[in-house]
């Protein structure tokens, strides 16, 4: 291995020891060490990020091969940022000061690596990787989450615009019906347009919109029921159920685009355009 590839090799080792730093990475902190190793690309294909988290020597034996300022900042950059993911405890303080330390960065220096986001796309290293496929996935679950999420906000905004008269509700009924259609073809292609959903699936689609208008209707009956006691508490009526049909409709939808019986190829290079087709 030729002398910058083994630098490239030491940096790494040191953003997995970051990465590892308190156990196991989790979820959040393996997606920043994926971005993070896109500082150091391109890397040996066989340095996967599994190997890299599983080795065992210590810290300063690396640091011992990292002479370059360049690639001393770049290790510092990435370490930073998989530290400061879930809030940077006492552990990762004194490693990024040893880090600063032993690369010998002012304080101006590290303030400002620090301030540099990192938005790197995985590589033919990380897509060969089976955690990193894993890490992709849940990523993609909890965004779809949140979406799904935002999109119930939009519907109980609906819910409580003070519209009186007639017609009013027939509007906001239609207001939220256009939102969970654009919800359902947003969470779709999310996935990457998946098809091969069998009759099981569908049927499970349906009756889901099914219990989504039940729970609305719950949801709406309980918040009158309770506002019969608390006063006001029956204004957000019409907001919760909204709400809850969203929510329902949005799972539904997702456990749908995720329900195949085989991986569809096609589906999630649309969905992950990073992944090679030796991947799939």
């Amino acid at each position: 291995m030729s002398s910058p590839n083994h630098e490239k090799l030491a940096g790494a080792e040191v953003l997995a020891a970051m990465a590892k730093l308190n156990g196991d990475p989790t979820p959040r902190e393996f997606e920043a060490f994926l971005a993070a190793l896109s500082l150091f690309h391109p890397l040996p294909a066989e340095f996967t990020p599994e190997r890299l988290l599983s080795d065992t020597h210590p810290v300063d034996s690396w640091l011992d091969q990292i002479h370059t300022p360049a690639m001393q900042q770049q290790v510092y950059r990435g370490a930073y940022a998989i530290a400061r993911v879930k809030g940077i405890n006492r552990a990762e303080t004194d490693l990024l000061d040893h880090l600063r330390d032993r690369f010998q960065l002012t304080p101006e220096m590290a303030q400002n690596l620090a301030r540099q986001p990192i938005r790197g796309s995985r590589s033919t290293l990380v897509t060969n990787s089976a955690l990193a496929g894993m890490a992709a996935l849940i990523s993609r679950e909890g965004e779809i989450r949140r979406l799904i999420f935002d999109y119930c906000l939009g519907a109980a905004i609906v819910g409580l615009v003070p519209l009186r008269g007639g017609g009013s509700l027939e509007i906001k009924f239609l207001v939220v019906l256009v939102l969970i259609l654009h919800m359902i073809w947003t969470i779709r292609n999310r996935w990457g347009k998946p098809r091969g959903q069998d009759a099981l699936a569908v049927l499970g689609n349906i009756f889901g919109f099914m219990a989504a208008v039940v729970i609305g209707f719950l949801a709406w009956a309980t918040m009158i029921g309770i506002g019969v006691v608390v006063p006001y508490v029956g204004a957000f009526a019409k907001a919760a159920a909204f709400a809850s049909i969203t929510w329902m409709a949005g799972q539904s939808t997702n456990q749908f685009y995720t329900s195949a019986k085989r991986p569809d190829a096609i589906a999630l290079q649309r969905a992950f355009p990073d992944l090679t087709q030796s991947d799939l």
